[in-house]
């Protein structure tokens, strides 16, 4: 009888636990692609937002050029389903960042045409209460603007481990060449109760040239500060 008890205790003690890091992890965020005249009317009467706070911040990229990451942020005005919200979106551009040649440790000069794979940040609490592509169901977490903004590329998936997402770009972003223009994302948002402040962002190239030289670092970071929802605060 004391045996069963102890494994009966097991089972829901291990039972506990999972469900308990289920709650703080998730392996794909539900993601929706918008129009922006679409998603804006959630936050503003107009369908169009005005924008508290933006950057466009330089990535240190070794290129030819300019990189960027910009965010930007907006408030829900009264009357509308994101009443009271903050709005937070994001987006890579390299359309005007260009190959270059660089020295690798035992090869030599190389062409150099690095690739964006995703981006990593603190976020905190996401709104899940919000219907984004207007299919009469709410919940959606994350929205890409694929109609009415800049871009090409969208999302992947989108991952969190408690309040830390990373968001894969389903394709390469990659920047110019010969005959050839850089690449840039769409716009891609999410909502939170919390307003504003900047968070350290972690930008992660794909393999590249990391694998031409076993001395070189297999995965090229760059860090940046983006906005971002104050982690930490009440709500």
């Amino acid at each position: 009888m004391t045996g069963r008890v102890l494994v009966l205790i097991g089972v829901v003690l291990s039972v506990a636990f999972t469900t308990g890091c289920r709650s703080k992890a998730d392996l794909n965020l539900k993601t929706v692609k918008v129009s922006s005249s679409a998603v804006y009317c959630i936050f503003d009467p107009s369908c169009k937002v005005t924008i508290t706070h933006s950057s466009t911040t330089p990535i240190p990229m070794q290129v030819g050029g300019k990189a960027f990451l910009e965010s930007r942020t907006f408030v829900g005005k009264p009357g509308t389903p994101a009443s009271g919200l903050y709005g937070y979106e994001y987006r890579i551009d390299l359309e005007k960042a260009a190959e270059t040649m660089v020295e690798v440790e035992e090869i030599g000069k190389v062409q150099y045409m690095p690739c964006l794979r995703s981006i990593v940040f603190d976020f905190g609490p996401v709104i899940d209460t919000l219907d984004y592509n207007g299919d009469g169901q709410a919940g959606d977490l994350i929205y890409v603007v694929t109609s009415g903004g800049p871009g090409r590329i969208g999302l992947g998936s989108v991952e969190r481990f408690h309040g830390r997402l990373t968001f894969n770009f389903d394709s390469p972003v990659c920047v110019g060449g010969t005959n050839r223009q850089g690449d840039s994302t769409f716009f891609f948002g999410l909502v939170s109760a919390q307003p504003p402040g900047f968070a350290d962002t972690t930008i992660i190239e794909t393999g590249g040239l990391g694998a031409a030289s076993p001395k070189m670092k297999k995965n090229i970071k760059y860090h940046v500060n983006v906005y971002a929802p104050q982690v930490g605060t009440g709500g």
